[in-house]
């Protein structure tokens, strides 16, 4: 799953939230996930499609970027008592409607920016760390996993090979070893119908910090990539345009 760290997302007015975005905030689904499905998604030709043809956990929790919550709980994820922080037991955020989770994706990826993370192979790095290894198990196909976060690590005896980051810069797809993470494949989705390369700049946001129109497209082949699915633009631009609140 995507691993994001929300800053500076201040709390939402719980009674604007819960009066205008219903949401069944005592179960692990969204209650409206199934209206805004099949109002924001597609298939890949661009043809509408019923909930049941996209029923996944993260579609199911209006979050289609399988985001979790950081230290501070990303806006528009109403509990039971109208603070946000409404979450799965994983800590994926459950959110409102897919406009908070556009909103999140884009903040999070405004976040990295700021932080130097400008090349699609640095914020594919940051989701999906070279690292760890497929579902971030202690080994896969031989490999094991390094990363220090507390997670599974192989056996005492486990004598390698590892996953870790290719010593030579500008790393491809060649480099990856079978059963751990690899973020030029990822960063290469991230980059589709974009007139840029993996190692480029992408040009996300200006100088000033504003969205530029790069933004929209990596946020929908986020959703490609992570998830299969196919978000409609207006729903991203939608999430891009709440910035600024």
């Amino acid at each position: 799953m995507w691993r994001s760290t929300p800053i500076d997302v201040p709390v939402f007015a719980a009674a604007v939230i819960l009066a205008l975005l219903p949401v069944n905030v005592q179960g692990k689904d969204a209650a409206n996930w199934c209206e805004e499905a099949e109002r924001h998604l597609t298939d890949s030709l661009g043809q509408p499609v019923t909930c049941s043809a996209v029923n996944k956990r993260c579609v199911r929790m209006n979050n289609y970027w399988c985001q979790k919550h950081g230290r501070t709980p990303w806006r528009g994820t109403p509990t039971a008592d109208g603070v946000d922080g409404h979450r799965d037991e994983n800590g994926h955020a459950i959110f409102a409607s897919v406009r908070w989770s556009a909103r999140a994706i884009a903040m999070d990826l405004r976040s990295k920016y700021r932080r130097g993370r400008v090349s699609a192979v640095a914020i594919a790095s940051a989701y999906s760390p070279w690292c760890d290894t497929w579902g971030s198990k202690a080994v896969v196909r031989g490999h094991g996993r390094t990363c220090r976060d507390g997670g599974a690590m192989p056996p005492s005896d486990f004598l390698g090979p590892y996953c870790q980051e290719p010593a030579r810069g500008n790393a491809t797809s060649a480099d990856c070893s079978d059963g751990c993470n690899c973020p030029p494949a990822i960063a290469a989705a991230l980059v589709r119908g974009l007139p840029v390369g993996i190692h480029d700049d992408l040009q996300l946001f200006d100088r000033a910090g504003r969205p530029l129109s790069n933004l929209a497209v990596v946020i929908r082949n986020l959703a490609i990539q992570e998830q299969s699915i196919f978000v409609r633009a207006e729903a991203i631009e939608n999430g891009i345009a709440a910035l600024s609140e």
